[in-house]
């Protein structure tokens, strides 16, 4: 099937188009900027630009689409609402709905329309337990987010597009890592300074994210079910309720409470997103046959904010889409030394010594200077399961605890892969308040170096020559096999093709560092190392003098040449 969405680049949008992609969809972006899509959206797609509040969507995209998810809107908790920012949020969402339907309307390909709207619909609902909850059927409030609620879902029901099932999605409050309500609520109750908002009696209807992505790519896959739908588990939990459960779940208490009137003092009118109660009923989604993954508060925190049975603590996550086969991405990652190559240069990071080919048990040491402070980190590689996954584990280093695991995802025709790392760092909560914030920047900082360094890599095509690393690493003879050698001379001859200048240069030393390695004798070693410091050594100059292309770029060049 091929879905378009709007808002792809936001947490649930990106969660979404991940796990339409691995079910085999095909994805249509319309975002902004298309041609900045690349560096915010990890997955692959065909992206449109679009204004939302100006435009009709271009007709073009919609070649092919059978479903549209729209989930394009301001942020309700991005700013104070001022008047100006009440009607960004409810332009955004009334104006890109309608000039979306307009182009909906004479897309004849289209089937399915979903699109998100919220329970911010319903009125408040008396604090805890006891009161009836709302229906798809009930009337809907009068505050603010009511009535943008109304005039979103009026606008998707406006006529035009009837031969189109349409559905609106009615979402709690989300629930995940990341984004959501335990974005900005996560550090603070792993700091111990968590507390219940208000009195804690307020009803809270949550959704676990997953829960969430299921439940759109229900609707769209579902074709009887229509019209609103409340995104909501099972049970909703008294603000207490929830405050416990998270405390549980990350090993704090939390017992700083946020009082109504300073909520409302430092929040204005937004503070009855946090303050609203509301009670409200999953049985339509779930009489459709929708099945929950995580019914249970408890379940939902304990899987989002306990990871690994490590109360305290962090989990940092990145994705990455690599145009290549899987099996030629998980032999660059097979190679240890690589990992030299896609660590920033600033922090001097040099293998000493590995115990052998990467596999279970292997170890690897390491220096490197954190803030300038010289380290070292010793590694064990485990649950080594090529070409689909592997980790590894700090045995001694900076951190108290650091646990990556690698995952490798044959999808669209390349690999997504998917990083995530859980680390602890020393002296408890003290070390948490002293330098976490400055942990989590600085692990962001280096996987955004790591993203742009493997998609320059890939995006040559020198990786097509690693597979003799990873038949070496496999135990294979010494010397690579004939497709390895052809595919370096292949790669050779296209990089002959391209326009002089830094960039090639760049490339061809990357290339003679693959050369010796597939060398089978000194003399051919010592010949590619020499030309790769030759072309590595030229290109930082042409690149100085230029300024013709990215660092990054060029220190790929210099340090693959320098190490042939």
């Amino acid at each position: 099937m091929r879905i378009l969405l709007t808002g792809a680049t936001g947490f649930l949008g990106q969660a979404i188009s991940k796990t339409a992609l691995l079910q085999g969809h095909e994805l249509v972006v319309l975002t902004r900027d298309a041609a900045s899509l690349a560096e915010r959206f990890p997955f692959p797609c065909r992206a449109w630009s679009w204004d939302p509040e100006r435009e009709a969507a271009p007709l073009a995209a919609f070649e092919g689409v059978d479903a549209v998810v729209h989930l394009a809107g301001e942020s309700v908790a991005a700013a104070r609402w001022t008047n100006e920012q009440k009607k960004r949020i409810l332009d955004s969402r009334v104006l890109g709905t309608r000039h979306l339907r307009e182009t909906i309307s004479r897309a004849a390909s289209v089937r399915t329309w979903v699109s998100a709207s919220a329970i911010g619909y319903y009125p408040q609902s008396p604090d805890g337990p006891g009161s009836a909850p709302w229906s798809e059927s009930d009337s809907p409030g009068s505050d603010f987010l009511a009535r943008v609620c109304q005039a979103w879902e009026a606008e998707l029901e406006a006529p035009g597009t009837e031969r189109v099932r349409k559905v609106a999605v009615r979402i709690g409050i989300v629930l995940g890592r990341g984004g959501g309500a335990l974005e900005r609520l996560l550090p603070l109750f792993r700091a111990g300074l968590g507390g219940p908002i208000g009195d804690g009696r307020q009803l809270m209807s949550w959704i676990h994210e997953r829960d969430l992505v299921r439940a759109f790519l229900f609707a769209v896959e579902q074709g009887t079910l229509a019209g609103p739908v409340n995104a909501v588990a099972p049970a909703p939990a008294t603000n207490t309720e929830l405050t416990r459960a998270l405390a549980h779940a990350v090993g704090k208490s939390a017992w700083i409470p946020a009082p109504k009137f300073a909520l409302r003092a430092a929040l204005g009118e937004m503070s009855q997103v946090v303050l609203a109660s509301q009670n409200v009923s999953s049985a339509k989604l779930i009489a459709s046959g929708f099945k929950f993954e995580f019914p249970s508060l408890e379940g939902a925190l304990e899987d989002i904010a306990g990871p690994d049975g490590e109360p305290g603590a962090e989990v940092f996550e990145a994705e990455q889409f690599v145009p290549r086969p899987t099996d030629e991405v998980f032999a660059f990652f097979s190679e240890a030394g690589n990992l030299e190559r896609i660590t920033p240069p600033l922090l001097n990071f040099h293998i000493l010594k590995s115990s052998g080919p990467l596999g279970d048990g292997t170890l690897i040491d390491y220096r490197l200077k954190v803030h300038g402070a010289p380290m070292r980190w010793k590694t064990r590689i485990e649950n080594w399961e090529p070409p689909r996954r592997f980790s590894d584990r700090q045995l001694s280093g900076p951190y108290r605890l650091w646990f990556h695991t690698h995952e490798f995802r044959p999808v669209a025709g390349g690999t997504l892969m998917s990083d995530r790392v859980v680390y602890r760092v020393p002296l408890g909560i003290l070390g948490r308040s002293a330098a976490g914030w400055l942990v989590r920047r600085d692990v962001k900082k280096i996987f955004d170096f790591r993203r742009g360094a493997i998609a320059s890599l890939f995006k040559a095509g020198v990786l097509a020559v690693v597979g003799f690393a990873f038949a070496t690493s496999a135990g294979a003879a010494p010397c690579p096999s004939p497709p390895a050698v052809a595919a370096v001379a292949a790669e050779s001859s296209s990089l002959a093709r391209r326009p002089a200048g830094a960039e090639k240069l760049a490339l061809q030393a990357r290339l003679a560092y693959f050369e010796g390695r597939a060398a089978c004798d000194d003399d051919s070693r010592r010949a590619a190392h020499e030309r790769g410091i030759e072309y590595a050594e030229t290109a930082r100059k042409l690149a100085l003098e230029g300024a013709s292309h990215a660092l990054a770029e060029l220190w790929w060049g210099a340090n693959l040449g320098s190490r042939a």
